[in-house]
């Protein structure tokens, strides 16, 4: 009978049912979509910044997963310029919610890397940055989204939207409630290119300026 090489890694029980135990590829499923790790990896390689690059899956305290890249590099690198690297050559789901720089990635004693003994990244990185407070009712709606969807307070509108724990599945919550306050239709690519309150009402200003001066009008009435 025909066979199909699936990539997944399974064993036949003596009963004939057969126990799932993984993959052998690094192909993961992540929010419904395929994606091979070993794509994102090789997308990173090509920066001339970047020597070394494992790209790997963890989960967060809701047990939900996320894709995390871990790298060596001649420069240290802002997130901003890695996702906008990527954001050239792969889909938005694809796009690691967090980079993390290491001086050299663990290995074992075959010479493999050792993936368990990856760090955590630390999902409060940026957090620390001094905190600046909204300057208009656009930046205040924005803060009070993002804040509601991260699950956090004290954001600041410069504090960088993945730095603070997002993801592509909290990015598409917070577009779709951003789109719904301002009547707009701004797409979740540029969500990603504007990861900050300040930067994403400048979107909603030159987006659609006449809805954000309405509004700025009613918050001095009030």
């Amino acid at each position: 009978e025909r066979l199909y090489k699936t990539g997944d890694l399974a064993k036949w029980l003596p009963d004939g049912n057969i126990e799932f135990i993984g993959r052998i590829d690094h192909q993961v499923k992540i929010r419904g979509f395929r994606i091979e790790l070993g794509e994102i990896e090789s997308q990173l390689e090509k920066h001339d910044d970047i020597n070394e690059t494992i790209v790997t899956v963890r989960e967060d305290g809701e047990n939900r997963p996320y894709i995390c890249a871990y790298m060596t590099s001649k420069r240290e690198l802002t997130v901003e310029e890695l996702r906008e690297f990527l954001g050239h050559k792969l889909p938005d789901y694809m796009i690691p919610a967090y980079f993390v720089k290491l001086d050299k990635l663990p290995l074992t004693k075959n010479g493999k890397v050792d993936r368990k003994a990856l760090p955590e990244p630390d999902r409060s990185a940026g957090a620390e940055r001094e905190y600046e407070e909204p300057r208009n009712f656009v930046e205040k709606q924005i803060l009070s989204i993002l804040e509601t969807v991260l699950g956090t307070e004290r954001m600041g509108i410069s504090c960088h939207f993945f730095e603070r724990g997002g993801n592509s599945l909290k990015a598409m919550q917070a577009v779709h409630s951003i789109n719904k306050a301002f009547g707009i239709n701004m797409r979740i690519s540029t969500f990603f290119q504007n990861p900050t309150v300040k930067s994403l009402a400048g979107f909603v200003f030159n987006g659609d300026a006449e809805t954000a001066v309405m509004m700025e009008y009613a918050e001095e009435e009030i």
